[in-house]
């Protein structure tokens, strides 16, 4: 199992948030985001397989008819209890989810000759157009209650409507013989608590009988609702209550009808957010023009024009240098080179790539490449130094690497940046040859950059151990960032010096 804070390190949560903006559900989105490295073979390749099968399917044919869905488990999960209406808008969620899921069943469905995997994985997905049928025949395009979702509904908005038009007649006459007798403050029928009023001047107020609503702020408008309208105001708010009734009964049946096919909704949801992140992947393979490497479970090890995918993605495919390495009998590798130079971001690709893989996500690499699949991944990257914890930033190294003595084991990838730094360099030396020594017996696989000359030596001598070199142009005194197994490099100490600016006098005196 490779822990949170080596996946953070490597930057790998960047990668998935940047791959969850190609998700379109909100489940995508949340299964992208809780991807993790797995060592299940099966299931590694099978996921690289099903992402190989819908890049064909965007490539050759159309994206997938996928839209924004929101997480309805709960909504679905509250169907099931007996007495429970939901709101409207969930209902037409629900509605969505059922019509993208008959969608993207008959999508992938005519795509199986190209994605027999994609083809297999989505039997679960809810087909029933009957099931859209019912909800349709209640809600109109807008969302709204048809009238004629049944005959009980269209019979009290009829009869709503009928008495509304009774009460405007009644009470049009009745503003017409208020105006003639200049009693009433604007020439308009306004509504107080869904009932029809008149507004009348304060003064004339008891010149008009019936039931006083409100007031105007000044005090010189009256709202009375007239007493011959009175009962036609009380049918409408009767007929108005008996209409949300019915609208309640109709919205407890359809959501009756949902709890009984919720667990297969629920099963449909989570399969539509699968292959939307299936989906989602492959677009970002598409852009990284990614592919999914071999796989070996005897620590074999072969990059081919590999690439950091951050700083792919910030630089360009022409801004990146590839990486290109393959061990064999070797499992310790020794990496030497200039400051700057990209030793550490050659750790970071071999550890970011590695992750990514086990996750079933494809990398920017050549597909010849070759991958072992490892049990856990353990680094000491970076410079660590806690005030909080009284730890100096050689103690914190100490720290991960006593971690990573205790955990490292034969499927292990181990990553070291500057090993031995920060303490004397004799000493430190010293301590980094033991501790590689002892990850070459629990046969990890290690890759470890250092300053270190003494470290070269024993890399050239010892088993199992091989040098490494970040390339330098000496003729332009600037690294190459190329990685170059086999050779040991150098420090370039006076070279970097010069190339920044310091005087060839000091350089002479050094």
């Amino acid at each position: 199992m490779i822990d949170n804070s080596t996946l953070e390190k490597l930057e790998f949560p960047k990668i998935l948030t940047y791959i969850s903006h190609y998700a379109i559900t909100e489940t995508g989105k949340s299964k992208i985001l809780s991807l993790n490295p797995s060592t299940n073979i099966k299931t590694v390749l099978q996921q690289g397989e099903l992402i190989n099968e819908a890049k064909n399917i965007l490539i050759e044919s159309f994206p997938p008819p996928l839209e924004y869905i929101s997480d309805l488990s709960v909504e679905l999960a509250k169907s099931k209890i007996e007495g429970t209406v939901l709101r409207v808008k969930k209902i037409l969620d629900i509605l969505k989810l059922a019509s993208c899921s008959r969608l993207l069943y008959n999508f992938i469905k005519e795509n199986s000759e190209i994605a027999p995997l994609l083809k297999q994985s989505s039997h679960s997905l809810f087909v029933d157009k009957l099931f859209e049928h019912h909800i349709k025949k209640v809600f109109d395009e807008n969302g709204e209650v048809k009238e004629n979702a049944s005959k009980n509904l269209k019979e009290i908005r009829k009869s709503i409507r009928e008495k509304k038009s009774d009460l405007v007649r009644s009470i049009n006459k009745i503003m017409k013989d208020l105006n003639e007798q200049k009693m009433v403050m604007d020439d308009y029928l306004t509504l107080r608590d869904g009932r029809m009023v008149i507004p009348i001047k304060a003064e004339h107020k008891r010149h008009l009988k019936g039931f006083i609503h409100s007031e105007s702020a000044t005090g010189q408008t009256v709202y009375i609702e007239p007493e011959q309208t009175l009962e036609l105001n009380n049918d409408i708010i009767s007929l108005s209550f008996a209409e949300r009734r019915e609208i309640e009964r109709l919205l407890k049946e359809l959501t009756k009808m949902i709890g009984n096919v919720a667990d297969e909704l629920k099963s449909s949801l989570d399969e539509m957010g699968e292959i939307d992140s299936i989906f989602a992947r492959a677009h970002y393979s598409v852009e990284v023009m990614g592919s999914f490497p071999e796989l070996n479970q005897k620590k074999h090890l072969e990059i081919r024009d590999g690439r950091h995918p951050v700083l792919l993605k910030k630089l360009g495919r022409n801004g990146t240098v590839a990486l290109d390495l393959k061990l064999e009998d070797e499992n310790i590798v020794v990496i030497t080179g200039p400051n700057a130079g990209g030793k550490t971001v050659v750790l970071k690709t071999i550890g970011l790539l590695s992750a990514l893989v086990q996750s079933g996500i494809h990398i920017p690499v050549n597909p010849d490449s070759n991958f072992p699949l490892c049990e856990n991944i353990l680094i000491d990257i970076g410079d660590e130094q806690s005030i909080e914890d009284d730890l100096s930033t050689f103690s914190s190294h100490l720290k991960n690497i006593k971690h990573i003595l205790e955990q490292a084991n034969e499927n292990s990838l181990v990553l070291l940046d500057e090993i031995g730094t920060g303490t004397d360099p004799s000493e430190g030396a010293s301590l980094a040859s033991a501790v590689l020594m002892r990850l070459r017996d629990c046969r990890a696989t290690v890759f470890a950059s250092t300053h270190h000359g003494s470290l070269k030596l024993i890399a050239h001598d010892e088993k199992k151990f091989v040098n490494a070199a970040m390339e330098f142009d000496n003729e332009k005194l600037t690294p190459t960032y190329k990685f170059k197994l086999g050779i040991p490099g150098s420090s370039y100490a006076f070279e970097v010096a010069k190339r920044i600016g310091i005087d060839d006098k000091l350089l002479n005196e050094a």
